[in-house]
């Protein structure tokens, strides 16, 4: 059973799959340590024999292991080098759901207020929080939280980083400048299910799935894009398991159709790509994203051979190497471009929080800025 089979099979009982499936893969390992040796976070403390039976369901799982999967971020990492097609991700994720309630605090933080139907302290934080950001971010306001009642041929989905303002500010301005017909669907009561699913959550994750798929349906669109590597794939599986016909592109990926109408200026030197764990180097959102740096910019390929980079999200700053790993990372783009733009969302909102003398942008900066240069010409700047 491949990796790609799995995708396909998910549905709504996640819980019920994914015990199954986990059963299978510890059938199938030949235990090469082929994953264990790719993986940024283990230290050799274990067998592969040890992690297989930590994953099987009832089995206790040693503190080690325990301590291994909060520090995993899902990066992916170990499922392509595997030689017999198994997700030892979904393995380690089975693993965080035996132990959801052990969770770090770090984790539980991270998902407080995030979903649908919250219900006594979290619910009363949760409508605190959207209403203060609806005053702090008036402009966004009447796209914060709230159902899209009209269908329009593009749904914009950026799910709970319809508080990442400049984000989203840069994505409306773009779609209203290529007339784009569309509408908006965000928020953290929308959210995409895929936070509490990286944390082994499964059944939050289904419920906040199924109510996105309904608010998609309610919209009827034929096109969802999206800013959100997590995202993106969580509407990708609504469209797999609703058998849904809407197209799931990144925002990039729709504005390179629409490239015709954006200033074909070279306004950037060189810039290096960074390809996210979900969105790699050969996928076609990191290809339009090439494409729209080479168009404004000259595109700088990584200096180390690697399918994808990881920005340590996902294990919510568990594993206290996260930092040191980011800024030797970031060293190794700076001895080739001074600037890193980001594909995803998320890489981008935790990339850009360190200051190593490397800029982080959004790779949708791009297209604002050519319209910036462009109108400064006109008006004779």
């Amino acid at each position: 059973m491949t990796g790609q089979t799995v995708e396909h099979r998910k549905s709504s009982n996640t819980r019920k799959l994914m015990t199954t499936v986990v059963s299978e893969y510890i059938d199938q390992c030949i235990q090469c340590h082929h994953c264990i040796d790719v993986c940024p976070v283990t230290k050799g403390s274990f067998t592969i024999n040890e992690l297989n039976q930590a994953s099987k369901d009832g089995q206790e799982v040693p503190t080690k292991i325990k301590e291994f999967a909060f520090n995993c971020m899902q990066c992916g990492k170990c499922v392509p080098v595997c030689p017999v097609d198994i997700r030892r991700d979904y393995m380690v994720r089975y693993i965080k759901f035996k132990m959801r309630g052990q969770k770090p605090w770090s984790y539980k933080r991270y998902l407080f207020i995030k979903g649908p139907d919250l219900a006594g302290i979290k619910g009363i934080i949760q409508r605190l929080y959207i209403a203060l950001k609806k005053i702090t971010t008036w402009d966004l306001a009447c796209f914060i939280e709230t159902t899209p009642v009209e269908k329009a041929e593009v749904l914009f989905y950026p799910g709970c980083y319809i508080y990442s303002k400049k984000t989203v500010r840069q994505t409306l301005r773009l779609l209203d400048h290529i007339g784009c017909p569309y509408t908006v669907l965000g928020g953290v009561t929308s959210c995409c299910g895929a936070p509490h699913m990286l944390q082994g959550e499964f059944d939050q994750a289904d419920h906040c799935l199924e109510l996105l798929h309904e608010k998609i349906k309610a919209v009827d669109p034929k096109i969802v894009i999206t800013a959100c590597a997590e995202c993106y794939e969580a509407v990708a599986q609504i469209k797999t398991t609703y058998h849904e016909k809407f197209e799931v592109l990144s925002v990039v990926q729709y504005l390179q159709r629409n490239s015709g109408k954006f200033p074909n200026i070279k306004i950037r030197g060189k810039i290096l790509l960074h390809d996210s764990c979900r969105f790699s180097k050969d996928s076609p959102q990191s290809s339009a994203a090439r494409h729209t740096i080479s168009s404004f910019g000259e595109l700088i390929e990584a200096p180390s051979v690697q399918g994808s980079s990881c920005c340590y999200q996902w294990n919510h700053g568990c594993d206290q190497s996260n930092t040191a790993r980011r800024i030797a990372y970031l060293a190794e783009v700076k001895n080739a471009a001074p600037t890193l733009a980001c594909n995803c969302l998320t890489c981008y909102e935790e990339l850009k929080k360190l200051r190593t003398g490397v800029e982080v942008i959004d790779v949708l900066q791009l297209f604002t800025e050519s319209l910036d240069n462009a109108q400064g010409k006109e008006r004779g700047y």
